[in-house]
C-alpha cells in the first residue's frame, strides 16, 4: 500500500490542493514560500500519531490566506488516498485483531481482511482517510436554522476556535475541492447559507473511524530542514538511542548478562575508592551534627550506573575514523550523517507494516550542490514497504526525479497552486502531436541541471539556439537595468526548433506558467544566389507556425512570439552600430573591414542582410552574440517580438516596482532623471502616487521601457483598468 495522493482544502496556503504520489520516492519543488512546507504539515496532521493536532492546537492562521476575516464558519478539509493495497497487505498478522466499532460490527478474532474494508472504498485496492475540521454539529445547525438572516451573520461572528471538531472518516471519494460540491457539503456562508447537519450523508463524508487504531498501522517520521544535528543527538529521542532500543531484543541473552555482569564489578569498583567512599563518611558525620545521632540516618554513597541496553545508549555517539567529535565536522557532513541514521533507525524501528511514510524537507540543506545528486539518490529507499516524501528548491535534486514523481507548486496572489507536470503528457503525444512516444520519459531526459530552471521559474521563454540564449539576458540588462531572474523568467535554449515537446508541459493541467517561444519565420531577406540562402526556409517557418498554431491556440498558457526573418536580422535593425566595431575587431584586411561596412552602410537591404549573416556564420553564432553583448549600451534597441514575449512570460511576475525600476534606469540614460527620479523618491511606497509616474512616463517617452510597459498592461492591468498607455 502507498500514499497515492492528498487533498487539501482552506488550509493555510491552500484553497484547493491535489498533490499525486507514486511508490518509492516523491519530490515537492517550489520557490520559497510556496507551500511546501504547509503540505507536509497537512499530512502530518492526517497521518502522524506523533504530531498531535486538534481543536486546542486550531488557530486562525491555519485557514486559508484566501477567507480572510471571513474563516468562521468553514471547514479545512484533508484527504488521503492510497492505491496498491494487496492481498498481502489484507493478511498482515500485525493487525489480525484489529475492531473498529465504528465501522461495523467485527468479531475481534477476525482477520486483516476487515482492516481492509476500513481503508478500501472498492474492492479494487484504493482506499481512503479523510479529515474534516468543521465547526461542531450544534453551530452548524444554528447556522442552518437561521440561513438568508441577520442572525446568520451574528451566530457566524461569534464562532470560535473552540466550537470546532477533528472528525476522521474512511472510504470518501467526495471531490471536496470544487467550490460547487464543497458548498454542496458546507453551504455558501458568505450568502448566509448552511446546510443542515442532519443531512449529513456518510455516503459524501465517509465511515467515522478512531484513528488511535489507524495510527497502529501507518507511521510518518518527519525531517525539519531547520535542524541543529548536535541537539538532535542529545535529545532522548536521538536515532541512536531509538535503533539500540529497537534491536535489544535481538542481543544474545549471555551477551546482555555479561555486560550488565561488568556494570555491577564497574559500581563496586567505583565505590571502593577510598575518596569516594569517605564522602559517605563525611555526609553522615555533617548530619549527626546538625541532627544528632537519634534522628540522623546512617547513608552511603554508591554508583548506580544502569545495567538496561536502553539507558546505556545515552552514552554513545558517532565518531569519525579519525576519532573527531561530531562538533568538529561540518554543517553538510552533519546532515548527511543525519539523514543516514534517521533512515537505518526508520528501516530498524518501523512496525506498522501497512504504511510507512519518511517525509523530509530540504535534504540538500548545506549540502555542496555535487553531492545533491548522489544525495538524492542514495535517499531512494525500497519500495516494498515505504514511501519517500522529499521537498526542495534544488534544480540538482530536481534533474534527479521523475516528473511522473514530480509535485511542483507556485506562489500566485497569496495562495499555492499544486501543478502535476507529467499529467496527460502521452495523450498530448497521441492526440495532438500524432505520435506513439512516451513524452514524459523523453522529457525527463531532456531536462537537465540547466534546463531544470523551467521548473522553477515564474514565467519561461524558449528560444532555438546559442545566440538568443546569450544576447537576450544580455539585451535586457543594458536596455532595462534588470536581469531576467528579477522578472522571474527562465530562457531555455531548446536547441533547435522543436518546441512543442518542452511547450508541453505548459497547460492548465499540467505546469500553470507562462511560456513563450521565440523562434524565427525566415522570410526570404538575402540575395538567391547567395551559398547561405536557404530555399525552403521560409516555407518551413510558416509550417512550424502553423504547427504551433495548431498546437497551442487554445491553451492560454503557451503563445508564440515570431521574427520575419532570424533573430540576428531583426537584431540589426537599429542596431547597426554595435556589428561595426565587431567587424574593425576581427579582420585585419582593410578591404574585409572596408566591404562589410560599405554592406551594412548600403541602400540593398538584401546585401546588408547578407554581410550581417556572413558575419555570424563566420564567427559562430553563439561567439557573435558574446562579442555583441561586449559592444551594447543602454540605448540598444530590442526587437518588438521579444519584448511582447518577455511580457507575456513575466506576467505572474511583474509589478509596478518593476516598473518603476525600468524608468529610472532609463530616465537616467535619456537625461530625465530630474523630472523623474525625485518623483520617485518622494512617492516611495505610495502605490497609487508610483502608478501616476509610470502613466505619466508612459504619455511622455515612446523608448524600450515605454514599448515594455505598455505590452505588459496588454496582458494586466497594474496601471488599473481604463488607463490609456499608448506611448
Amino acid at each position: 500500500m502507498y500514499l497515492s495522493n492528498l487533498k487539501i482544502k482552506n488550509f493555510r496556503n491552500y484553497k484547493s490542493g491535489n498533490f499525486n504520489f507514486k511508490k518509492g520516492t516523491n519530490t515537492i519543488i517550489g520557490e520559497n514560500d510556496a507551500g511546501k512546507s504547509n503540505a507536509l504539515t497537512a499530512l502530518r496532521i492526517l497521518l502522524d500519531d506523533s504530531y498531535y493536532y486538534g481543536s486546542k492546537n486550531l488557530k486562525e492562521s491555519d485557514f486559508s490566506y484566501y477567507l480572510g476575516e471571513n474563516w468562521r464558519g468553514e471547514w479545512i478539509i484533508i484527504s488521503a488516498t492510497f492505491g496498491g493495497i494487496t492481498e498481502e497487505d489484507m493478511d498482515n498478522e500485525i493487525c489480525s485483531t484489529l475492531s473498529i466499532a465504528e465501522i461495523e460490527k467485527i468479531d475481534e478474532t477476525e482477520n486483516i481482511g476487515e482492516v481492509s474494508r476500513l481503508l478500501t472504498k472498492d474492492i479494487d485496492g484504493i482506499g481512503s482517510l479523510t479529515l474534516f475540521i468543521r465547526p461542531n454539529k450544534s453551530i452548524r445547525k444554528k447556522l442552518h436554522d437561521n440561513k438568508g438572516t441577520a442572525e446568520f451573520e451574528k451566530i457566524r461572528g461569534n464562532i470560535r476556535l473552540v466550537d470546532y471538531e477533528f472528525y476522521y472518516t474512511s472510504k470518501s471519494d467526495f471531490d471536496f475541492l470544487s467550490d460547487d460540491h464543497y458548498y454542496s457539503l458546507v453551504g455558501n456562508l458568505n450568502e448566509s447559507l448552511a446546510m443542515d447537519p442532519s443531512d449529513d450523508d456518510s455516503a459524501i463524508l465517509g465511515t467515522k473511524i478512531d484513528m488511535i487504531d489507524i495510527y497502529q498501522h501507518i507511521s510518518v517520521v518527519y525531517i525539519d530542514a531547520l535542524r541543529d544535528v548536535l541537539r538532535e543527538m542529545k535529545t532522548s529521542k536521538n536515532p541512536i538511542r531509538r535503533i539500540i532500543e529497537a534491536i535489544e531484543s535481538s542481543i544474545e541473552v549471555n551477551r546482555i548478562e555479561d555486560v550488565k555482569g561488568k556494570i555491577k564489578a564497574l559500581n563496586d569498583e567505583i565505590i571502593s575508592i577510598p575518596q569516594i567512599n569517605d564522602i559517605g563518611n563525611i555526609l553522615n558525620s555533617e548530619l549527626k551534627d546538625i541532627l544528632g545521632s537519634v534522628y540522623s540516618p546512617d547513608l552511603s554513597l554508591s554508583s548506580n550506573m544502569s545495567d538496561e541496553i536502553s539507558s546505556l545508549s545515552k552514552f554513545l555517539s558517532m565518531r569519525s575514523k579519525d576519532d573527531d567529535e561530531l562538533e568538529l565536522l561540518g554543517l553538510g557532513h552533519l546532515n548527511m550523517i543525519y539523514l543516514a541514521l534517521k533512515i537505518v533507525e526508520f528501516e530498524s524501528c518501523r512496525s506498522r507494516e501497512l504504511l510507512n511514510i519518511m517525509l523530509i524537507e530540504e535534504p540538500e540543506a548545506h549540502i555542496h550542490r555535487h553531492i545533491q545528486k548522489t544525495l538524492f539518490e542514495g535517499l531512494s529507499v525500497k519500495e516494498g514497504y515505504t514511501q519517500l516524501i522529499m521537498t526542495t528548491h534544488s534544480v540538482h535534486l530536481a534533474e534527479s526525479s521523475e516528473i511522473s514523481r514530480m509535485n511542483i507548486i507556485k506562489s500566485y496572489d497569496k495562495e499555492s497552486i499544486v501543478m502535476s507536470p507529467s499529467s496527460g503528457l502521452d495523450l498530448f503525444a497521441s492526440e495532438k502531436l500524432e505520435k506513439n512516444m512516451n513524452l514524459e520519459k523523453n522529457i525527463e531526459r531532456y531536462l537537465d541541471v540547466k534546463r531544470n530552471g523551467l521548473l522553477f521559474s515564474k514565467g519561461v521563454v524558449l528560444v532555438e539556439g546559442d545566440a538568443e540564449e546569450i544576447l537576450i539576458p544580455n539585451l535586457v540588462k543594458k536596455a532595462f537595468g534588470i536581469s531576467l531572474d528579477e522578472i522571474g523568467i527562465g530562457l531555455i535554449n531548446i536547441g533547435g526548433t522543436a518546441f512543442e515537446y518542452i511547450a508541453s508541459l505548459f497547460d492548465a493541467e499540467r505546469v500553470m506558467r507562462y511560456c513563450a517561444i521565440i523562434t524565427d519565420l525566415d522570410q526570404k531577406a538575402i540575395p538567391e544566389e547567395s551559398p547561405l540562402y536557404k530555399k525552403r526556409a521560409e516555407e518551413i517557418g510558416a509550417k512550424r507556425k502553423r504547427k504551433l498554431n495548431r498546437l497551442f491556440e487554445e491553451n492560454n498558457w503557451v503563445d508564440m512570439f515570431y521574427a520575419d526573418t532570424t533573430f540576428e536580422l531583426e537584431f540589426l535593425e537599429d542596431n547597426e552600430k554595435y556589428i561595426i566595431p565587431i567587424i574593425e575587431g576581427n579582420f585585419s584586411k582593410t578591404t574585409t573591414v572596408q566591404e562589410y561596412l560599405n554592406a551594412l552602410d548600403g541602400d540593398d537591404i538584401k546585401n546588408r542582410n547578407l554581410a550581417m549573416l556572413k558575419l555570424a556564420n563566420k564567427l559562430g553564432k553563439g561567439w557573435f552574440a558574446i562579442e555583441i553583448s561586449n559592444t551594447i549600451d543602454e540605448s540598444v534597441s530590442i526587437p518588438n517580438y521579444i519584448l511582447d514575449a518577455l511580457a507575456f512570460a513575466s506576467q505572474e511576475s511583474m509589478s509596478i516596482a518593476i516598473y518603476i525600476k525600468l524608468i529610472k534606469h532609463e530616465a537616467l540614460y535619456i537625461g530625465k532623471e530630474d523630472e523623474f527620479i525625485k518623483d520617485i523618491e518622494v512617492a516611495q511606497n505610495n502605490e497609487d502616487a508610483l502608478k501616476n509616474i509610470v502613466k505619466k512616463y508612459l504619455e511622455k517617452y515612446d523608448y524600450e521601457a515605454s514599448y515594455f510597459i505598455n505590452a505588459c498592461e496588454d496582458y494586466l492591468t497594474l496601471l488599473d483598468e481604463g488607463v490609456s498607455c499608448d506611448g
